[in-house]
């Protein structure tokens, strides 16, 4: 007979796990799925593909809504692949799968060169006929097994419900907080949301669960779930800010895209923001480059995965518009020199998207009085010898004042460096 039940602290063995994550800790990345790469495809030609992609990227923000709303009721519990336990809610298609993995005996493996018990994993993944898949995993580490504590099937079997719980409470509570926010001034919010995460992640942290096996108290579980907390906190941007913005019912709504299919890490910076605008952007100047991840709930064990960087844009009140101007560069390849990309939506005239080359004496404003003043094409794009970047907007005016753009800077082929690109 085994049950779990919670309680304070005693003098039983304590099996302190440990979340740890050897990849970045910035965003919960996407598999390069076709499904993905065709999407994108469509988004940086802009039009309607721009906003189907945009839109099931912001499904997401639809199953935080509705995971707020559930509460306990939202996740169900069962058994997954090779002997682990996951933890699944769906809304409208959209679904959140938390995922829990333990070694045999709890014995050590390597996970990206850093010793775990285990593996936890959070995969959110759209509605079809499109599956846009977002994946982590971390591992679970524990330092030692308490002397004399005998780790066999009974105590492995009631070992899995704990770790479950802490991960789906962890997620479902930092929502509800998000969402619960007080939103005035966007500015800073990736910091609030930061700060939400660690405070929530900290909460369950003090919490321990009892273990018992044939009804003697055999071990109290704790998690921290601190390495977590981060790139929930960045998923936080698609998920959560377009919902809080929603309630401050502004005339201009821009959501806004970057994703980064190159290897190396891109830095971004905001170096001319329009009058009145405002703007809820990543906490780190880092989109990490390519990744690999196993996929234990998908088709595939083993893919790539790109970092995305979200922002959104609004005004600050009826009569101005919103927009910025974006630096690109990529330390690794400081030789290619850096690209400016502009977005406008001014308040009485046509949108406008802009890329071209940016160096050490740019003049930033000019940039935008000279591409920033409404009206041109959908779609844009500029190169360099190793870099390609192409941008979509979904339109240029009559969009319901909600707007999406998206941007790709991925890596010339070496046969294809011979020149720039236009």
């Amino acid at each position: 007979m085994m049950t779990v039940m919670n309680s304070a602290l005693s003098q039983t063995p304590a099996l302190a796990f440990t979340l740890v994550s050897p990849i970045s800790s910035l965003g919960i990345p996407t598999e390069v799925n076709d499904d993905y790469t065709i999407l994108l495809d469509n988004a940086v030609s802009g039009g309607a593909g721009t906003s189907e992609y945009l839109g099931r990227m912001l499904e997401f923000a639809t199953l935080a809504s509705y995971l707020a709303k559930a509460g306990d009721d939202a996740f169900t519990t069962s058994d997954g692949p090779a002997g682990s336990m996951q933890a699944y809610a769906s809304n409208a298609g959209t679904s959140m799968t938390i995922g829990v993995a333990l070694n045999d005996n709890l014995a050590e493996t390597d996970f990206g060169g850093v010793p775990v018990r285990g593996v936890a994993s959070v995969r959110m993944a759209t509605s079809h006929p499109f599956d846009v898949v977002k994946y982590t995993e971390l591992g679970i580490s524990l330092a030692e097994i308490p002397a004399g504590l005998a780790v066999g099937d009974a105590l492995m079997a009631a070992l899995f419900r704990p770790l479950l719980d802490r991960l789906s409470s962890f997620v479902q509570d930092t929502i509800s907080s998000w969402l619960e926010a007080d939103v005035g001034e966007l500015d800073g919010i990736a910091d609030a949301l930061a700060d939400t995460a660690a405070d929530v992640a900290g909460e369950i942290a003090e919490e321990t669960t009892e273990i018992v096996v044939e009804e003697t108290v055999v071990a109290e579980v704790s998690l921290d779930l601190a390495a977590i907390a981060p790139p929930l906190a960045a998923l936080g941007l698609l998920i959560a800010v377009p919902l809080l913005i929603e309630m401050l019912a502004k005339d201009f709504q821009v959501h806004f895209e970057i994703n980064n299919l190159t290897d190396h890490d891109v830095e971004w910076a905001v170096e001319y923001s329009y009058d009145g605008a405002m703007t809820a952007q990543p906490a780190s100047p880092t989109i990490p480059k390519m990744g690999r991840a196993i996929d234990a709930w998908g088709d595939t064990t083993d893919v790539d995965v790109a970092y995305q960087a979200d922002f959104s844009l609004t005004n600050a009140s009826g009569f101005e518009g919103t927009g910025f101007v974006l630096r690109l560069s990529v330390p690794d390849l400081a030789d290619e020199g850096d690209i400016a990309v502009v977005l406008s939506v001014p308040w009485a005239s046509d949108n406008s998207i802009w890329l071209g080359a940016a160096g050490p004496g740019t003049d930033w404003q000019q940039l935008w009085n000279d591409h920033g003043g409404g009206g041109g094409p959908l779609a844009v794009n500029h190169g360099t010898r190793q870099l390609y970047v192409d941008m979509g907007l979904d339109a240029v005016s009559g969009h319901g004042d909600s707007y999406h753009c998206a941007l790709r800077i991925r890596s010339v082929p070496p046969t294809e460096q011979g020149a720039a690109h236009a």
